[in-house]
């Protein structure tokens, strides 16, 4: 599974700093924080005439800031159809704990990052609504074959994959409707996020975004890698692998990876791009069928090892006993190849 990271200077301010030459009062520095502080997930499955794999995850920052996660893979026709990865930044409200439920209101996102292609379709699209150069009018993926929908501007963009939720946690999943509840139905916020600068505060230079379908020991895995290349060439990376088979989702594992990047010559039309070795690692994985859920957070203080790691087979169990056997089973340095055209990108040397 692939990782990335994205990593961001710590400026660290609480009230007012006074100077050690002159005593002259300064305004606060800004507290950069790439790191979240929770995570939850859910994997999913919509069958239909087309299989739909769905993940979504949720990361929540100091600063009430919230990145939302909500990754889909199209399968029909014996192939992979599509991929799309929207990532939504915004503000949250947290709310009071109800039989060990939390629930979080997700204001409407003030930047959406959206990335989806088809191989099979022939198309590719990539929008950064924080980017200062992304134009407008531009296209949107299309529900139907042959169908063309445009954005007219950002909050067009923000209206079709920003829109705020409300979510329930438990452990480290979540839910979009109230477990408490017998009637509870997805909710629309449409409340406006606030700053959101001190998460989002690097600017995203290029978007990539690759998935993959294979057989496991039981049924069928679903993986998506995205990545984030920021302008001083660090990443942030998502891993998302949905585990599918008897009908049900069997696992659902999401890995975040942070570190340094250096891109290597561009060779016909992509670009290798080595991943450092990750300076920290938020894995979570979960698995209803399984009765498991493990989460590891290596940037957290509260951190404790060993910890357990997802197991590879059925009764296995595997531990890390630091963070440097969390980086080394998920973190490793490795080189991808980006595409100098779209955000289609590749795990191999297409040149090779």
């Amino acid at each position: 599974m692939k990782k990335i990271v994205l990593s961001v200077a710590s400026l660290v301010a609480t009230g007012l700093i006074l100077s050690a030459c002159n005593g002259e009062k300064k305004e606060p520095q800004p507290k950069y924080d790439d790191r979240p502080n929770e995570t939850f997930v859910l994997g999913e499955v919509v069958e239909s005439q087309m299989s739909y794999f769905k993940a979504y995850e949720v990361n929540f920052y100091d600063n009430n800031i919230y990145e939302f996660v909500s990754t889909q893979v199209t399968y029909g026709y014996s192939m992979n159809l599509g991929t799309q990865v929207s990532v939504a930044y915004g503000t949250y409200e947290k709310g009071e704990a109800v039989d060990g439920v939390n629930k979080y209101t997700l204001n409407k996102a003030s930047e959406v990052v959206l990335s989806s292609f088809s191989k099979a379709g022939g198309f590719n699209i990539c929008i950064n609504t924080a980017d200062s150069k992304q134009t407008y009018p531009t296209e949107l993926p299309a529900s139907g074959e042959g169908e063309k929908i445009y954005a007219n501007n950002k909050d067009d963009v923000i209206k079709a994959y920003g829109l705020g939720t409300v979510i329930y946690t438990e452990k480290n999943t979540l839910s979009f409707e109230d477990p408490n509840s017998e009637n509870s139905e997805k909710a629309v916020i449409e409340a406006a996020s606030g700053d959101v600068k001190t998460v989002l505060h690097k600017s995203i230079k290029q978007v990539q975004t690759t998935s993959n379908i294979e057989k496991a020991s039981v049924g069928e895995k679903y993986s998506v890698t995205h990545l984030h290349i920021f302008e001083d060439n660090s990443y942030s990376a998502f891993g998302t692998e949905i585990t599918f088979g008897y009908s049900m989702v069997l696992g659902t594992t999401v890995v975040n990876t942070y570190g340094e990047g250096k891109y290597g010559q561009s060779e016909d039309g992509y670009t290798p791009y080595t991943l450092s070795k990750a300076a920290d690692v938020n894995l979570n994985s979960y698995s209803k069928a399984g009765g498991f859920n493990i989460a590891i957070n290596t940037a957290l203080s509260t951190q404790t090892y060993p910890t357990e790691l997802p197991a590879s087979g059925e009764g296995e169990k595997v531990y890390a006993n630091s963070k440097e056997d969390v980086v080394k089973a998920y973190g490793e340095e490795v080189t991808v190849y980006t595409n100098d055209v779209n955000n289609a990108l590749e795990l191999e040397d297409p040149n090779a």
